[in-house]
């Protein structure tokens, strides 16, 4: 060996032709390289962020919006549903009710949260309980303003609600309503919807944390459009197909199965989560049990456990069925009993076992099977009493109430057991249904709030003075036929056609809405002109009063409102109503007939205001003129009198009746 170090490189390669070695990064640019490299991504996205926003991608979708044309209004924002739902076209929104964007002192301010039922469907409107349940309240406490805002919409559940309850604190409540637990597993990102993104609450958390984000949109958007194309491509689309049928992603869940204890605890932390930011915030909450009809609709869907004999199982069940339609109730549960001691998923079995204790007025075993029957409903369209469960341990906690909705209705029902007397279909209750979900609310809110004592007003004149006009009724039963003419109610790929015919002017201007060929406003303003002409002026005012409630910055439904009560000589209530017209809106028609109304009762001094005001709103009206004319001669100054009609005719010289009353004036005079 030589004793000089060996310069052959590592590897046996050729010096002449080897890779020079590259020198190491030093700490201070390796640092500088890594934060580089993070950064990148960073900016990629800060610069689509950007781009998206000066395109006008997206929206913020805040809960609230200012109402168009006012200053001080607020509402609901009818977009806000964008939040939740990527691949509708047309998105649910809440009924509308307007507030006052600074809140008045003294107002009792109430929020309404949960999805169709707590919205009022089919009716909304004066439908809706929480308008009943204003209208109530406002009456109780007649020198107190009282605002219900309803924020309720059709397919959302708990992660809705969550999401909505630091917009709604900001609003300043004074007490929080909520009905909801029936759209847990299909409702916007449910476990089993078709709006769901998977069984992870901390994503779907994240996602709603993140999702004002354009760039967070635009990736929704995408994901949702990749999602529609591959099952539009299994499935195909079916024209026509309701909400309800749209957002069904997973139509079998079975009791006790992972999807359905996934949609239990999703339920379950949402409401903790959503008790503890009210009660944290020192706001009341009342919860209302959920309800939906146990006797009069079968399970959607039925299957037994897997590896049962499905050809004896179904022929088994049909004979217990046939028993039972054959009125033969001791013989049905000779069949029955056994069956549903074999299997605990089996829900007809249940419903059928149901229908035979009816039969024989065993009422609370009845109802035991109905409601075991409703729990093992595969298609979860209706809560199980899971729900109800969680509802009443959450609610163990100051602050919280719970309102025992269900059994109000049941008390109500034959038996005990909720049915068509209280429910339209599967679970949206009747107007009666509402009432009583209305009047629950009322008494917890007279004993557990911070409402003063005060005599209540009795149900049966509350439920006498509900504002559901008969469009809103009769639009509601189009919208159920409309709904149980698709699936779940038919077989799959129906849907219903429209075939309305219209014969009497309430069908036609009702159908005409329902079209979407005029608006609400519109068809009830029509329809207080069928009742005007008719004389039926307590009609006309319950309509302008539904108006008021839908739209409390319009002047026009507090003209109509005065105008029906002057009809019924209601005077002193008609010029409350008038004077809230002038708040909103100057208006000399208004004025004149407050003029009318002072010059009727002999108060020619105050008839002389109105009209004055009248004709300094429109100086070309002879009529204003005139009564202006007449009031200042029966004060017994005919000089004023004259004055002003001259005025008048320097104006306008071509108006043969006040140049004749203006000569006689003169005449009078000398």
């Amino acid at each position: 060996m030589s004793g000089e170090p060996d310069q052959t490189p590592k590897g046996g390669g050729d010096p002449a032709t080897s890779e020079p070695e590259t020198a190491p990064l030093s700490g201070g640019r390796r640092t500088v390289f890594v934060l580089l490299m993070l950064a990148l991504p960073v900016v990629f996205f800060a610069i689509l962020e950007a781009g998206l926003l000066a395109a006008g991608f997206g929206d913020s979708y805040p809960l609230f919006v200012t109402v168009p044309g006012t200053d001080i209004w607020r509402m609901q924002n009818r977009e806000v549903a964008h939040r939740y739902f990527s691949r509708q076209a047309r998105v649910p929104t809440s009924i509308g009710d307007a507030f006052l964007s600074e809140k008045a002192p003294g107002t009792f301010r109430v929020f309404v949260q949960g999805g169709s039922s707590a919205a009022g469907y089919p009716y909304y409107y004066g439908g809706s309980p929480s308008r009943m349940l204003q209208q109530r309240l406002q009456q109780t406490f007649p020198s107190r303003r009282i605002e219900v805002i309803n924020t309720a919409m059709a397919a959302v559940n708990s992660y809705t609600l969550l999401d909505f309850a630091d917009e709604i604190i900001e609003q300043e409540p004074d007490a929080i309503l909520v009905y909801a637990g029936h759209n847990e597993f299909y409702g916007a990102l449910g476990v089993g919807s078709a709006e769901s993104l998977g069984r992870s609450r901390f994503i779907v958390r994240a996602y709603l944390g993140l999702q004002r984000w354009r760039t967070v949109q635009l990736l929704r958007k995408g994901l949702a459009w990749l999602a529609g194309v591959f099952a539009d491509r299994q499935a195909g689309v079916v024209p026509g197909a309701t909400l309800m049928e749209r957002m069904v992603g997973e139509q079998e869940i079975p009791l006790w199965s992972p999807v359905y204890l996934a949609g239990i605890e999703q339920y379950r932390r949402n409401l903790r989560e959503l008790l503890d930011a009210y009660t944290d915030a020192g706001v009341q909450v009342f919860v209302g049990t959920v309800a939906s009809n146990e006797r009069d609709h079968a399970p959607f869907l039925s299957a037994p456990e897997d590896g049962v004999d499905g050809e004896t199982w179904t022929r088994e069940v049909a004979a217990g069925a046939a028993s039972v339609a054959a009125g033969q109730a001791e013989a049905a549960l000779a069949i029955l009993d056994p069956l549903a001691a074999r299997d605990a998923l089996a829900a007809d079995v249940h419903y059928s076992r149901g229908q035979a204790l009816d039969q024989l007025d065993r009422y609370p075993e009845a109802r035991e099977a109905y409601v075991a029957a409703k729990d093992r409903d595969r298609l979860r369209f209706r809560a199980s009493e899971d729900i109800n469960r969680v509802i009443l341990e959450e609610a163990e906690r100051p602050g919280v109430h719970v309102v025992d909705t269900r059994e109000a209705l049941s008390r109500a029902s034959r038996g005990g057991v909720i049915d068509k007397g209280m429910m339209l279909e599967h679970l949206h209750p009747n107007a009666d249904g509402y009432f009583l979900i209305a009047d629950a609310f009322y008494e917890a809110l007279l004993r557990d709030s911070e409402l003063p004592d005060a005599a209540p007003i009795p149900a049966e004149q509350a439920r006498s003075e509900t504002l559901l006009t008969p469009i809103d009724s009769l639009f509601g039963a189009y919208r159920v036929i409309q709904l149980m003419g698709s699936w779940p109610f038919e077989a799959p790929g129906t849907a219903w056609t429209d075939t309305l015919a219209a014969r009497t002017p309430l069908e036609e201007i009702t159908t005409r809405l329902f079209r979407g060929e005029t608006s609400w406003l519109e068809a009830t303003t029509a329809w207080m002109g069928v009742q005007s002409g008719l004389g039926n002026h307590r009609a006309v005012l319950l309509t302008a009063l539904a108006q008021i409630q839908q739209y409390p910055f319009l002047p026009g439904p507090y003209a109509s409102a005065g105008e029906a009560l002057l009809r019924q000589r209601r005077t002193d209530e008609a010029l409350a109503y008038f004077e809230a017209a002038l708040e909103r809106e100057e208006s000399a028609a208004v004025r004149e007939v407050i003029g009318d109304v002072h010059a009727a009762r002999g108060d020619h001094a105050e008839a002389l205001k109105a009209y004055r005001l009248a004709t300094l709103l429109d100086a070309t009206n002879a009529e204003y003129a005139l009564k202006v004319g007449r009031s200042h001669a029966l004060l017994g100054d005919t000089l004023s009198a004259v004055t002003a009609l001259e005025q008048f005719v320097a104006r306008q010289p071509d108006d043969e009746r006040v140049q004749r009353v203006l000569a006689a004036l003169r005449a009078s005079r000398r």
